[in-house]
């Protein structure tokens, strides 16, 4: 599948989810349990002050403004990008207290100057992308020095997505979202010199259970995830990383430089 038919087919599919749908997780291509577990998990990393508040602010792929919205309650000076025109209609029209900016781009080509962001958050788009380090790279180019990432990706570990990736295979399908291995996306930050700060690991049930859900909802089972070595590779949905651009070292003129 060719990067343009693969990215071009995921537009279109956002475009008539914001078409067909009003709420923020429908418009975003999430289940409702999924978009508000991911927001709650991010939600936690300005509670346990990982994240700084009230910096400027990008968010990436923006959709709906559900993470806009959020980001501007915690006086976050924060602007939504998205290719999408339909989604960003939602949400401005969801914006009734209009704490936030939007703006029609993408991300391999984002209309900012170098270093205008504090933090830039990149949710529910690395799996539509062929080229996600070309996505990241354009990414920490807008980022000031010190600033943060937090960007989320599918696992491509877990049970249920290797089950669906063989299906597909036998099938003669193409891969219809991109997984990526938790050691994959820490090698792209470490070849660019960025600090990794935090993986969460987002833990899912299908919506068709909610039995299911009520119980990975549970403190403890979550806790077993992430505690029992190499079970989070192979339960998490996804992870959501937070990691932190390097602040360059000051260069210091030596005496024999003045002379």
């Amino acid at each position: 599948m060719s990067k343009n038919y693969f990215e071009s087919e995921w537009r279109a599919r956002f475009e008539y989810f914001a078409h067909s749908n009003s709420a923020d997780h429908l418009v975003s291509g999430w289940s409702e349990f999924g978009l508000k577990r991911r927001l709650e998990i991010f939600s936690g990393l300005f509670k346990n002050g990982i994240i700084p508040t009230k910096v400027v602010t990008l968010d990436i792929g923006c959709g709906p403004g559900t993470y806009v919205r959020f980001l501007g309650g915690l006086e976050c000076r924060v602007t939504g990008i998205d290719y999408s025109l339909p989604s960003l209609h939602r949400a401005v029209a969801a914006d009734s207290q209009v704490v936030g900016r939007y703006a029609n781009g993408e991300v391999y080509h984002l209309p900012f100057r170098d270093e205008s962001f504090d933090l830039v958050v990149c949710m529910g788009v690395l799996q539509v992308l062929q080229n996600p380090e070309g996505a990241l790279d354009e990414i920490l180019r807008v980022l000031r020095p010190g600033g943060h990432v937090v960007i989320d990706f599918l696992n491509a570990w877990e049970v249920i997505a290797k089950v669906r990736r063989r299906w597909e295979l036998l099938r003669g399908q193409p891969e219809r979202l991109r997984t990526y291995t938790q050691g994959q996306v820490q090698s792209w930050f470490v070849e660019r010199g960025i600090g990794q700060k935090k993986f969460v690991g987002v833990y899912l049930a299908p919506a068709s259970f909610p039995w299911a859900i009520r119980i990975i909802r549970n403190a403890w089972i979550i806790r077993m995830f992430e505690v029992i070595p190499g079970l989070s590779f192979f339960c998490a949905h996804a992870f959501i990383m937070v990691a932190q651009k390097t602040i360059p070292s000051a260069r210091f003129s030596s005496y024999d430089d003045e002379s």
